[in-house]
């Protein structure tokens, strides 16, 4: 239902005219008004700067006249795939498929819900989430939607997940916040282009609550060992609670326990030696006062990057520890908070939210450009491909600008393997950071560490105060330290263990583990992004839904994935995986987290295109998996 506007003056809206997206916003504007001459503009890139007049001036007039008056259904269908195609160009059936719910026009995009009646639900029956971080609320929605009995537990004292557990200095999302969201809670008044962490703490809890997922979550509740029951076809959770140790019985348990999950400390001889402080970034002490103190900072990833600039600010010296360079990149409007006006255009403008989320989660699907080997470019004295090549060309140049022209820093930050073959670290001041007269870069590796500090293994050795480890986390861990159980007795790690690391059938299910879902687990969200990440804790959710559904249906006690099946995608898989950036050594595979350096296989991603995974995941395979 729209709302009367704030009265706001033309001088106002060509402000915030000024500050749009133009492609959201000639989409928008078309939506509403049906202005073919706005209709035949082609996209911003390409537009001479008087078609960009004339959109502006255009948006003004019906902004003057219909700001916070006006109602936008959701589109049917067909003008939905027309206004997409008007925005970004045609595309198949299989990536219309994945990009329909990223305006978010429908309540609950990516959800399912049931087709005919709805089967009475078995008295007792219980679906078990363990995880209240994005992934788990999400869950969590998708279930109160079917109106399936469940329970949401966490082992953490509220919910939050990653954001609940890192509150570093400058923690914050390195996405933009509207794309770092669920699609079902509209219009949500972030404050900043890239949100801080308790900002997005307070929204994750804001959603829960309003959903009804808070209602049904316990906190403080450690799932340790899961064990299913063959005999009742369920799930006997072993639970430290704060009153002691529980068991709770499961029909069905959906895991989103995040990759991030468990802190990977610094395994260096000596370390028990050494006298001062050493800090996990998640694991901050609250209220930690480093002014005037001689800190280290080992780890340059998305992490150590975030913290640098602040923690330099009050030490009295910070060194940095780098063993590998990493490709750092500018964003822009990082740390930037939402300027008034674009936030009452996202308000008053109806659909201009819901394209602006488009347009920023469209240059995902083109990732992949960047993430392929070109043989033929190669042949022609190329690194990588044209595409990939000009992106090392644009982030050396920009390292050189940042360090001003250092070339002690230069020759030591610019990585010897191609860009985007790892995790992308957002810059937060880092490089300028290096350039302070406080703050020195040590390349290589922590040798020991002594009651002092360290000695680097070159020899190079320093005292500090404090030393904070931003190592990261063990993202090879899934699920643990949870010990799961299935048939016959099986253990998953040590089935894991047994062969070559962590798999899954479409990063979610297992065979001989029945009613177990996972939310994010081995190779999980595709390579080049695609639909973003809060789009797939929702798909993965459904699919976890689906099951259930079916399940319920034909009052059957069990679902699990086939062992044939299992086996084939996986080495379709493996196959796959072969032909992108991060298997190369170009893209440097042997100091990459994304693979398993042990068997060589790619662990954390999936090596689909999202639009093929996003059809795996959304239409099930019956045939895949076997109900009993």
């Amino acid at each position: 239902m729209a709302t009367a506007a704030k009265a706001i003056d033309t001088d106002s809206i060509r402000r915030a005219v000024e500050l749009a997206d133009l492609n959201a916003l000639r989409t928008a504007l078309y939506q509403n008004s049906g202005d073919e001459e706005i209709a035949a503009l082609p996209a911003a890139a390409q537009m001479s700067e008087g078609q960009k007049s004339l959109l502006k001036e255009r948006a003004v007039e019906w902004l003057a006249d219909n700001a916070g008056a006006v109602d936008l259904p959701e589109p049917p269908e067909e003008e939905l795939r027309r206004l997409m195609t008007m925005l970004s160009g045609e595309m198949t059936d299989v990536e219309f498929e994945a990009r329909r719910d990223l305006p978010a026009f429908r309540a609950v995009p990516c959800a399912v819900e049931w087709e005919g009646e709805k089967p009475e639900i078995p008295e007792g029956f219980r679906i078990v989430i363990i995880g209240s971080g994005p992934a788990g609320i999400a869950a969590g929605v998708q279930c109160e939607l079917l109106g399936l009995p469940y329970l949401l537990l966490d082992r953490q004292p509220e919910a939050g997940g990653t954001w609940t557990i890192n509150r570093y200095p400058d923690v914050r999302v390195d996405t933009p916040s509207i794309t770092y969201e669920y699609s079902f809670e509209k219009l949500y008044p972030w404050g900043e282009h890239f949100n801080r962490g308790e900002d997005v703490r307070e929204y994750l809890q804001h959603v829960s609550r309003k959903y009804g997922v808070m209602a049904n979550s316990r906190f403080s509740h450690d799932v340790t060992g899961a064990v299913f029951d063959e005999r009742r076809n369920v799930w006997r959770l072993d639970v430290e609670t704060p009153g002691g140790r529980e068991e709770i019985v499961a029909n069905v348990v959906i895991t989103a326990c995040g990759t991030f999950a468990n802190a990977q400390l610094p395994d260096i001889d000596g370390v028990q030696e050494f006298g001062g402080q050493i800090i996990h970034p998640s694991a901050w002490p609250e209220g930690l006062d480093l002014t005037g103190r001689r800190v280290a900072i080992i780890g340059n990833g998305s992490t150590g990057v975030q913290l640098l600039s602040a923690v330099a600010e009050r030490a009295g010296h910070v060194s940095v520890v780098q063993r590998t360079p990493q490709w750092i990149s500018p964003r822009e409007k990082y740390g930037a908070p939402i300027e008034p006006e674009l936030a009452w255009l996202n308000e008053n403008m109806p659909g201009y939210w819901n394209w602006s989320r488009y347009t920023a989660t469209m240059p995902l699907f083109d990732i992949d450009r960047l993430q392929r080997v070109d043989r033929e470019w190669q042949a022609q004295g190329g690194k990588v491909s044209k595409a990939n090549d000009d992106l090392r060309a644009f982030l050396t140049s920009y390292i050189r600008q940042e360090t001003g022209g250092r070339e002690d820093l230069i020759e030591k930050l610019v990585p010897d393997y191609a860009p985007m073959s790892r995790r992308p670290v957002v810059d937060n001041g880092w490089y300028r950071a290096l350039t302070r007269d406080n703050v020195e870069l040590l390349s290589g590796s922590v040798g020991r560490f002594t009651k002092s500090g360290f000695v680097m293994a070159d020899g190079t050795e320093r005292d500090f105060d404090v030393v904070i480890a931003a190592t990261g986390f063990d993202v090879l861990k899934y699920l643990w330290p949870t010990r799961y159980k299935g048939l016959e007795g099986q253990d998953l790690h040590d089935t894991w263990d047994a062969g070559d690391g962590p798999r899954a059938y479409l990063s979610m299910m297992v065979p001989q583990f029945p009613n177990l879902f996972m939310l994010y687990g081995p190779n999980s969200q595709p390579l080049t992004g695609g639909t973003g990440l809060p789009q797939w804790w929702l798909i993965w959710a459904s699919y976890a839904a689906q099951c259930v559904m079916r399940m319920l249906k034909e009052q059957k006690g069990r679902v699990d994935v086939r062992p044939e099946a299992f086996e084939r995608y996986n080495r379709e898989l493996d196959a796959e995986a072969q032909n992108w950036l991060q298997m190369t050594p170009e893209g440097g595979i042997e100091k990459n987290y994304y693979v398993n350096r042990e068997h060589r296989r790619l662990q954390v991603n999936a090596p689909w295109l999202s639009p093929d995974y996003h059809r795996m995941c959304t239409v099930v395979n019956w045939d895949d998996l076997e109900l009993s």
